[in-house]
């Protein structure tokens, strides 16, 4: 069993800094706690030589465990690109979109996921409903007050502020300037351009390596949530760069890969560098990777592998990373899941947050609990196969699941 871990943490293209994520963490761990029968408690955010981090208590009947979570931060890089004048950001935009469909992705897209692929067209789709209704009102309005070429001009000035306004309301509540930035984001760092994710990527290989060395945990888990598993599988082929010899000495390390969205970049034909480092990392024996998919996360691949990219069929994929597919609907109360049906961003952030029921995929007993990832991954029900109803570990090993 495990007693102590290191859980490593990469969020997806999130402006939040690490005390909005400790609030969240601490939040949902009480949760995790009622619904596993354990004791849980974290402590306060702590940072020490350039290292922000806190520690998470939780003990069941049989087993205690300390574990060690440390957000690999680069929120700063997000709200840096969020401020940025809007204008560039909607001609970068079109030059995305441009991109993604002349080049065939969006339609590699489509036929790996159609979900993904609507997804992709969202931020697009509601820049051009914003600008045609802005412009169609504008107008209207225009000719009611004025002809010529008054009206053009006054038209041109309502439709701009019409378009600005909407830009904010609704557009901020629907993330379209978030969508369209991530969307600039991913290309840049996909062609090189982003200097300041690559020193970035740097410092948490470094981090990673430091952590193994130091060989303080049973256990390393490096997490990568949304677009943070692009930059999981890109940190740690650095890491094994830096140290070739990473995974074979000090504590056992796993990779977890939750809403992942590796296929953005790597059904891209610029995508080359991302589909070598997944490869590499798919192909390390000493080197366990997990990818956990949900049907109702539009924003991410659902019964497609990552690394092949190709479908995954009814007998699962044998390449490595395993590939487990779980139900949103399993870890949610009825009343929730009617609730965040169509909450898209909602249901994406349910992979990291705590169950409201006892399920196979629980984010918190992987990172808290007393069992390896790897054991947690093959059993065929996950924890619910591990652990009793008291929250005790259960001795006999159950069978394996095979997707």
């Amino acid at each position: 069993m495990i007693a102590r871990r290191h859980v490593f943490h990469v969020a997806g293209y999130d402006p939040y800094d690490i005390e909005a994520q400790h609030r969240r963490f601490r939040r949902e761990l009480e949760k995790f706690a009622t619904t596993w029968n354990v004791a849980a408690s974290a402590s306060d955010v702590a940072s020490n030589a350039g290292v922000t981090a806190w520690t998470a208590t939780v003990r069941g009947p049989n087993w205690t465990v300390e574990t060690t979570f440390e957000p690999l931060d680069w929120h700063d890089i997000v709200r840096a690109d969020l401020a940025a004048p809007a204008l560039p950001r909607l001609a970068a935009g079109a030059a995305v979109f441009a991109d993604f469909v002349l080049s065939g992705t969006f339609l590699r897209y489509f036929a790996a996921s159609h979900r993904y692929a609507f997804f992709f067209l969202v931020p697009f789709l509601d820049v051009v409903l914003f600008a045609v209704f802005s412009a169609l009102v504008g107008y209207a309005l225009a000719a009611l007050a004025s002809t010529g070429v008054a009206r053009a001009v006054v038209a041109l000035a309502l439709a701009v502020g019409l378009f600005w306004l909407l830009m904010r309301w609704p557009g901020r509540r629907w993330r379209v300037e978030q969508g369209l930035a991530d969307w600039i984001f991913a290309r840049d760092y996909m062609r090189g351009r982003r200097s300041d994710i690559e020193a970035r990527l740097d410092r948490f290989a470094e981090r990673l390596v430091a952590g193994a060395k130091a060989a303080k945990a049973d256990e390393i888990v490096i997490v990568g949530h949304s677009l943070g598993a692009i930059f999981v599988v890109d940190l740690v082929t650095r890491a094994l760069a830096r140290d070739p010899d990473l995974l074979r000495r000090g504590p056992a390390l796993a990779v977890l890969t939750i809403g992942a969205t590796i296929p953005k970049i790597a059904l891209h034909p610029a995508g080359a560098r991302l589909r070598d480092c997944a490869d590499k990392v798919a192909r390390e024996p000493d080197l366990f990777w997990v990818e956990y998919q949900a049907r109702d996360d539009a924003i991410s691949f659902y019964k497609f592998h990552p690394v092949t990219l190709r479908a995954i069929g009814p007998a699962g994929d044998p390449a490595q990373p395993l590939v487990r597919r779980v139900q949103f609907h399993e870890m949610m109360t009825a009343r929730d899941f009617r609730r965040y049906r169509l909450s898209f961003m909602r249901l994406h952030y349910q992979f990291v947050m705590a169950n409201a029921q006892r399920a196979t995929y629980d984010y918190f007993m992987i990172a808290c609990g007393p069992l390896p990832l790897r054991a947690i991954a093959h059993a065929a029900r996950g924890p619910l196969d591990l652990l009793a109803a008291d929250g005790s570990v259960i001795a006999a090993a159950p069978a394996a699941a095979s997707t």
